[in-house]
């Protein structure tokens, strides 16, 4: 049987339920619930846990992004796939920055969690660590997300519903595979054979810089000069969450202002959209056009999540600003 690793960081999946309300449990039962509660795993691979954190999802850092890819790389040689547990809130953002950490990868990373404890009478953790581990013996080379039956590229998803237990969805890519019955895999969008793929180590690079701010437009929000140049003094990078295909108004100076500010000090900034689905296309109309011939960038179709982590690995990568516009089109794992 191959062998799996499964990373433990916290989140849902771990809890325990009281009183309808999910508090975090000592970590140090994880193993002995999951061998408790879905005793057939050890049927599926060989297992090992590693406890890397037990905390609510919100408070996960780029520190701890760190530690998975890290932890994921000095155990490279010894296990066929990984399996890291993570709470659904932030799993789209930690998914992505292990994707962009690990280059050239051979081997299954599969994120995964739930919406329910699996010491919950009814919940969906059980299927959701059954499918992961599975999926982690398939040999695909990539990060991935799988939930609720449906495996996502890490850097497609995002979360739409905290109420759901189909609580992701790629709004601007196909699923890479479906179990039913039988695990589907989408050849149209997978790579080629992982079983003619050398298990060659990744090469890691975890270098990044977190002190990136968004602003999310809003009809007739205008910005004060104050704001600008606290935005402008206090961080290397900033998103623009506009209208539709990328607009904002230019009724009033300040999105121009800050953006003209923002290029001039050689802070990148990037144009994303409110939308859930579709390309951020900075040439159609002229209240998307002025911003572009400013030096703003565009997010093209990645989710918030994987735009908002490459923003960071961009300027952790001290990629020069004259190159920021061929680094954001080029896609790292699949984002774009």
């Amino acid at each position: 049987m191959k062998s799996i690793l499964i990373l433990h960081t916290g989140g849902t999946f771990g809890m325990s339920l009281e009183e309808n309300q999910a508090s975090v449990q000592n970590s140090e039962h994880l193993l002995e619930n999951l061998l408790r509660y879905v005793p057939e795993i050890i049927s599926i691979a060989n297992i090992d846990i590693k406890i890397l954190c037990n905390i609510d999802s919100s408070n996960a850092t780029p520190e701890m992004w760190i530690r998975i890819a890290t932890t994921i790389y000095e155990s490279w040689n010894t296990f066929d796939g990984f399996v890291v547990i993570h709470g659904t809130d932030t799993m789209a953002w930690s998914s992505s920055a292990v994707a962009y950490f690990l280059k050239n990868l051979t081997k299954p990373v599969v994120f995964t969690g739930s919406q329910r404890p699996l010491t919950a009478l009814r919940n969906d953790a059980r299927s959701n660590i059954i499918d992961a581990v599975e999926l982690a013996t398939y040999g695909i080379p990539e990060v991935m997300l799988c939930f609720e039956s449906k495996v996502h590229r890490a850097t497609r998803a995002t979360k739409y519903s905290n109420e759901h237990l189909h609580a992701f969805k790629s709004y601007n890519s196909a699923l890479l595979g479906r179990f039913g019955v039988n695990f589907k895999l989408n050849k149209k969008i997978s790579r080629a054979n992982p079983h003619n793929i050398p298990k060659t180590q990744p090469i890691l690079n975890t270098e990044i810089n977190s002190n990136i701010m968004t602003l999310i437009a809003v009809p007739g929000i205008q910005l004060s000069a104050e704001f600008i140049n606290n935005m402008i003094l206090n961080s290397n990078g900033i998103i623009i969450k506009g209208f539709g295909v990328g607009t904002l108004s230019t009724a009033e100076s300040s999105w121009l202002e800050l953006c003209r500010k923002a290029c001039d000090k050689k802070i990148p900034v990037v144009m994303a959209t409110q939308c859930e689905s579709g390309f951020v296309n900075l040439n159609v109309y002229e209240n998307s056009k002025v911003f572009a011939d400013l030096g703003v960038m565009s997010s093209l179709d990645m989710t918030f999540e994987a735009v908002s982590v490459k923003l960071m690995v961009m300027l952790g990568r001290n990629i020069p600003f004259e190159k920021r516009h061929e680094f954001f089109a080029t896609p790292l794992a699949f984002e774009c």
